[in-house]
């Protein structure tokens, strides 16, 4: 058990709760370590040491919800990375999350697959938005295409492995570059593009439709 991925779940339905943890027992290397039913709860078991890498989190729970709990965590616990687990698909409610450091932002009736996928990419530094959770939902920015026309080729298609979750390194063996030389590209599209790090990216890449 020590190599899997520990993972604290936050909702504030019991049985969502255990659905969840059944699944995710499913798959093998992920340990659910905890259970909240709030965010309050989740900082607690955190600033008690538990160990956790990732934090399964409803949007809207009784006392501390998502949004709120995503600030304490982006501030307060690095290491420990946010997927937004929830039914509701409202753009600002999205926008908010990512803006304030969610890692992910998936639906309760998502497959396991896609679940197990997203848990997996988070861990290793990337990042994974549902495919619906934003396209259809946000329209894109009035400046976007003097802001892309501003990127080169290279630039453009690294931003869209970025918003697909790719690692800088992952990023580097696809490309055939260095991971240093991916970092540069991601700061320099950071730069152009007036984004907020890579969640601004994604943001970004999502709105105008690149993934």
């Amino acid at each position: 058990m020590e190599d899997n991925i520990k993972v604290i779940l936050a909702d504030d339905h019991q049985l969502v709760r255990q659905g969840i943890r059944a699944l995710l027992e499913e798959l093998g290397f992920i340990e659910s370590v905890a259970e909240a039913s709030d965010g309050r709860q989740v900082l607690q078991l955190l600033r008690n040491g538990l160990k956790a890498q990732v934090v399964l989190l409803d949007v809207e729970m009784p006392g501390m919800g998502g949004i709120e709990t995503l600030e304490h965590l982006s501030r307060d616990f690095f290491g420990v990375r946010a997927i937004m687990l929830t039914m509701l698909n409202d753009r600002a409610v999205i926008q908010r999350a990512v803006d304030k450091g969610a890692k992910g932002y998936i639906f309760k009736n998502a497959s396991l697959a896609e679940l197990s996928d997203a848990i997996s990419k988070v861990v290793a530094g990337g990042t994974y938005f549902a495919s619906d959770v934003a396209l259809a939902l946000l329209q894109p920015s009035s400046d976007a295409g003097k802001l892309l026309s501003q990127l080169s080729e290279r630039e453009v298609e690294i931003l869209k492995l970025i918003a697909e979750g790719f690692s800088s390194a992952e990023i580097g063996k696809k490309l055939f570059i260095s991971p240093r030389t991916v970092d540069t590209h991601r700061n320099n599209l950071i730069q152009k593009l007036q984004a907020n790090g890579i969640a601004g990216l994604v943001r970004f890449a999502v709105l105008n439709k690149l993934v």
